[in-house]
């Protein structure tokens, strides 16, 4: 309940933000932006595919000898994953604990599901810091005042030890086991990680993925081939904007405001948050606030065009679920869905 208080605070706290930004650049001034590209915004919807598309290949290939996932049924996990975690009032783990959930009710075992999203989720982090620290190196060369800089690049560093200790927990201590021993301790006995079943299975799984070395740098590979397809969308969006923009101006902008993102992962769909690092980011290579937040406009309705569909057919195919179960419990023929 607590968790669920702090969250909505979080979102509130953030919108809050992302108001006061919009009526400071002025409300008037973003609409004209977005009036120029008009329905032109619709092209967004498919262009964004490519970049989810190739991120998908890295959950695929992580996949491989370990469970018969189609290319089309990953990608619909990853846009229902995207689109909970952008649209719904749940942290950005909401999406991949329901990703989990749909891939084990597809056939794969849970506990292979949940440890391919947790070693994807890993290297998604490592391929997010490598391409942050691409855009340092743009920012070095784009401002004089290198405090930004050193600021940003500051922080970067604080994140390898985290990173370091969650990657080692997974692969050398059993990260899953190790919460469950703290939490029987804290908690009188009480088991939480029951919930998830055996953890000792799912370290072990985890472990499992780690040991494939060559497919982890492979994965590690269309990960970030992903996130330069998203700094093509960028260029793409401004380009519909009317408003063109340099490559590495819109790398710059995707690579620290996915960080940005990425640290305010409490912030339901970053709202505020994102916004805000695209004015700050955008100033350094000459974008003007208005400028700046019909971009970050422009994503949000490309989020809520794709998104609420997408949750729609995710809403379809767990009512057919559930109803399967029913019928199955009702005539005494229940088992693996």
């Amino acid at each position: 309940m607590k968790q669920k208080m702090f969250i909505l605070l979080a979102g509130l706290l953030g919108l809050a933000l992302a108001v006061y930004l919009v009526q400071h650049a002025g409300f008037a001034e973003i609409m004209a932006v977005l009036a120029v590209a008009g329905w032109g915004l619709l092209w967004l919807l498919p262009f964004h595919l490519l970049p989810l598309a190739l991120d998908t290949l890295s959950w695929k290939w992580l996949l491989r000898g370990k469970a018969r996932a189609s290319f089309g049924f990953l990608l619909w996990l990853a846009l229902i994953r995207e689109s909970v975690n952008g649209l719904l009032p749940v942290a950005r783990i909401g999406g991949e604990l329901l990703g989990i959930r749909m891939l084990s009710q597809s056939g794969v075992s849970p506990y292979v599901a949940g440890a391919s999203v947790m070693v994807e989720i890993t290297l998604t982090l490592m391929s997010q810091f490598l391409f942050a620290l691409l855009g340092v190196v743009v920012l070095l060369f784009a401002v004089s005042n290198h405090l930004l800089v050193f600021e940003v690049l500051g922080f970067l560093f604080l994140s390898i030890p985290v990173l370091v200790i969650f990657f080692w927990l997974q692969k050398h201590k059993g990260l899953f086991s190790l919460v469950q021993n703290i939490s029987k301790r804290m908690l009188g006995g009480y088991d939480l990680m029951g919930i998830i079943g055996d953890p000792h299975l799912l370290d072990a799984e985890i472990r499992s993925f780690y040991d494939k070395g060559r497919a982890l740098l492979v994965a590690n590979f269309w990960q970030l081939a992903g996130l330069f397809a998203g700094t093509l969308e960028v260029v793409f969006t401004f380009w519909l904007l009317h408003h063109p923009v340099p490559f590495w101006a819109a790398l710059l902008l995707e690579s620290l405001g996915q960080a940005l993102r990425s640290v305010a992962f409490v912030v339901p769909a970053g709202i505020g948050i994102q916004e805000g690092g695209f004015m700050l980011f955008g100033a350094v290579v000459g974008i003007g606030p208005d400028l700046a937040l019909a971009y970050a406009l422009a994503r949000r309705l490309r989020e809520l065009f794709l998104g609420v569909p997408v949750l729609l057919s995710w809403a379809a195919s767990e009512s057919h679920y559930m109803r399967r179960r029913w019928l199955q419990v009702s005539t005494g023929k229940e088992g693996v869905l």
